[in-house]
């Protein structure tokens, strides 16, 4: 296989001080990504090497995508732990992680998961490969081709935040006609833009008529051509020793002669000819140690054809405008201009009005199923008929190429029966009547007046995506949905936050004991977070957000490294007693987890039966296939496993006679029912579960014990071991010691 992959390096070019290319293979095949390694590493592409991360599973390779941003691609088999894991991080990095720019290639051995165009259109996916059908030469090309993609994306993204910065300076400026201090600024941004460091700089030179090259003026500068603002060409030679001053006189009349760009390794000439427009020419001299790609060339160019000594008639203004807040498909404002306009409103008039997005149904699918050009159409039918149905907004922009969004005062602002008239109401297209499906969702921005305006867009998207997935067409976000939003979005960047440290989690240890006598058979470990502001947020809403967002991995193996150093606590104060602590479904089938246990097992001289893993039993059955194996690989190695909840999930009897687990846990709902009225069905539930584990040779632990009727109804039905604030509540570790003290001794 190794004969599959060998490639001759590309000749490099341009600056070779750039970090390498940086491509995730997510592949649960090691000796497959053995190879992909060692071919990638003879691939050169614009002068910088690939540097290959590996993922073995889903759940890992959501965790690197967590912390980095500089992935430009991703070869994702979709089959691993599960056969649609792959999917399933397609969807966390499209919609969890939110980055619509990294490429993501499929490369499979099983082609029939998926159909190929299903796969593309519901997943954006870049391409689709099987293995087989992979070779040398189109393996090279799918690698470098996508990296070009990537890092084009990157600087039109970064360029278009530059024009949006020179485009509101431009109205600042403009308003005081101050357009010398605009030039600056102007400059300042673009070196920004592209790279320039502050040891270089721009300065713009202009030159009409037949006067002299060396008179040409200066007309805008920036960095430390600053102070030859307004100066002549010939004083930018003094700034340069002789030998530079030579190649760089040298260079500008060779560039203004031939009408030519001049690329150097440590400086750029760019000549740009408007003559025909304005009479004018223009040399732009970049003072940079990076060489310029045809990108920054065209900011650049977009610049100089449209700069003059008072900027003639905004035209720059006026073209930067429109590639920084027009949506070119439809003519209509961005959702960047919306942003702006909404920043400049005061609070009262904010205050007053509400946000309103219209999101056509199913757009990705009519444009796999009918094109481009037909679904470009549809989203302009889309737009005008909106348009027009509602003539009373005051703002009204593209969100995305899917959603318009219309923004009313309150009094102006829809009802709900005026919205669900309109999904009723056909739309004309090419003289047809055509029926479009859509969701609407509103939101009161006196509603969200703790958040700032960036939080709220972000929201406002987040809930309308949310209500689409539960099939609410007509959605109002009231108050406590984005305050819930909010505080989400704020948990995951504490809890990012806080995982750079772990300094802020601790474990809690609830006892686990005999009903009969009260002496401790081993405890749960319990994770707690403690935030900034020394209160304590519950794992009940910082685990799901962990989860959502690909850190459950790194929990969890943060949970391992706790339990296991108190593990080693309780045995130097002479307690071998096991403790158990939770894993996640996605954790529990990575690699990753498996072996970490293993390793922790070995390096500590652990005994492996002190160690207990608990999963839900929803967990434990939901993949059955797959994480049953897994789970028996736990057990033959010593380590317990505990089946948690027990009783709330969906189990089937075949599953449960080959259930990999050496506990069930009875969940807490059964108790408190057993001193409820009608408490016979109860009754009979947790017989049948006693029953059930003494069948099958499970231990059995009931959760929740409360009082003292619920612990004696368990030892009447059977049970000999139960947890719950009766006997303990959770404590931590210095405290427990406390606890056992009194207990055993």
């Amino acid at each position: 296989m190794n004969d599959l992959f060998e490639f001759s390096a590309e000749e490099q070019t341009g600056h070779t001080s750039q970090k390498n290319w940086i491509v995730l293979s997510v592949e649960d095949n090691q000796p497959y990504q053995d190879v992909l390694e060692s071919a990638l590493q003879e691939i050169t592409f614009d002068g910088r090497k690939i540097e290959l991360l590996k993922a073995s599973s889903a759940a890992s390779a959501a965790t690197i995508l967590s912390k980095r941003e500089d992935i430009g691609l991703i070869l994702l088999d979709i089959v691993m732990e599960t056969d649609d894991a792959g999917f399933y991080l397609i969807d966390t990095i499209r919609n969890v992680i939110g980055d619509e720019l990294v490429r993501i290639v499929v490369l499979t051995g099983q082609p029939g998961v998926k159909p190929h165009d299903k796969a593309i259109s519901e997943y954006n996916i870049s391409e689709y490969w099987n293995k087989t059908d992979l070779s040398a030469d189109k393996l090279k090309s799918v690698v470098v081709s996508n990296l070009r993609t990537w890092q084009i994306s990157q600087e039109l993204k970064i360029a278009r935040r530059g024009l949006q910065m020179i485009v509101d300076a431009s109205r600042a400026l403009t308003a005081r006609q101050d357009t010398t201090e605009f030039a600056h600024t102007v400059l300042e941004e673009i070196a920004r833009v592209i790279n320039v460091p502050d040891t270089g700089g721009i300065v713009c030179i202009v030159k009409s008529g037949i006067e002299s090259l060396q008179l040409a003026p200066i007309v805008a500068a920036s960095s430390h051509f600053r102070e030859l603002m307004d100066a002549r060409l010939e004083t930018i030679f003094s700034l340069y020793n002789d030998e530079r001053k030579m190649r760089v006189e040298k260079a500008i009349f060779d560039a203004w002669q031939s009408q030519q760009h001049v690329f150097e390794n440590d400086f750029t000439l760019l000549f740009f000819d408007t003559s025909e427009h304005d009479g004018r020419q223009y040399l732009m001299l970049v003072d940079s140690p990076y060489s310029l790609d045809s990108n920054h060339l065209n900011l650049l160019q977009a610049f100089a054809e449209n700069i003059s000594s008072g900027f003639i008639n905004q035209a720059l203004m006026n073209k930067l405008s429109q590639l920084a807040y027009l949506d070119t498909t439809t003519s209509i404002h961005n959702r960047n201009w919306l942003a702006r306009e909404l920043n400049q409103q005061s609070s009262f008039q904010l205050n007053n009005s509400s946000l309103v997005l219209f999101r056509l149904l199913d757009y990705d699918t009519a444009e796999m199923m009918a094109g481009h050009e037909n679904a470009t159409k549809m989203f302009k039918t889309f737009c005008n008929f909106i348009k027009n149905q509602f003539p009373d907004h005051y703002l009204l922009a593209v969100w995305n190429k899917e959603t318009i969004a219309l923004v009313f005062t309150l009094e102006n602002k829809p009802s709900p029966d005026a919205l669900q008239k309109i999904r009723t109401t056909p739309m004309e297209m090419d003289e047809l009547d055509i029926q479009l499906q859509f969701q609407v969702g509103s939101i009161d921005f006196r509603d969200t007046q703790s958040l700032n305006l960036a939080e709220v867009l972000v929201l406002a998207d987040t809930a309308l995506g949310k209500a689409r997935s539960l099939g609410i067409n007509i959605y109002n976000f009231d108050y406590e949905l984005i305050q819930r939003l909010a505080n989400r979005m704020r948990v995951l960047s504490a809890l990012k936050s806080a995982l750079t440290t772990r300094e802020s989690f601790f474990l809690v240890l609830q006892p686990k004991v005999e009903l009969a006598t009260g002496k401790p058979i081993g405890f749960e470990a319990l994770l707690r977070w403690r935030m900034e502001d020394n209160s304590l947020c519950p794992p009940s809403e910082f685990i799901p957000i962990a989860e959502a967002s690909g850190l459950s991995l790194e929990i969890s193996e943060m949970v391992l490294a706790k339990t296991i150093e108190t593990i080693q606590q309780l045995q130097q104060a002479g307690y071998a007693l096991p403790v158990s602590f939770n894993l996640a479904n996605s954790d529990v089938v990575s690699p990753l987890i498996f072996n970490e246990i293993n390793r922790c097992i070995d390096e500590h001289d652990i005994d492996a039966s002190l160690l207990d893993i608990e999963v839900t039993e929803t967990q434990a059955t939901e993949d059955y296939t797959v994480i049953n194996p897994l789970l028996r690989s736990f057990i033959d190695k010593g380590v317990g496993v505990s089946i948690d909840d027990f009783g709330t999930g969906y189990s089937s009897l075949s599953q449960l006679a080959d259930l990999a687990a050496t506990t069930i846990k009875l969940d807490q709902k059964f108790v408190n029912d057993l001193t409820a009225e009608n408490s016979e069905k109860t009754l009979h539930i947790i017989q049948m579960i006693a029953r059930l584990a003494e069948r099958f040779d499970f231990k059995l632990v009931a959760e929740g014990v409360e009082t003292e009727e619920q612990r004696q109804l368990l030892i009447d039905n059977g049970y000999h071991h139960a947890q719950g604030y009766y006997f303990a509540k959770p404590m931590p570790i210095e405290q427990l010691l406390n606890w056992l003290s009194q207990k055993i001794h």
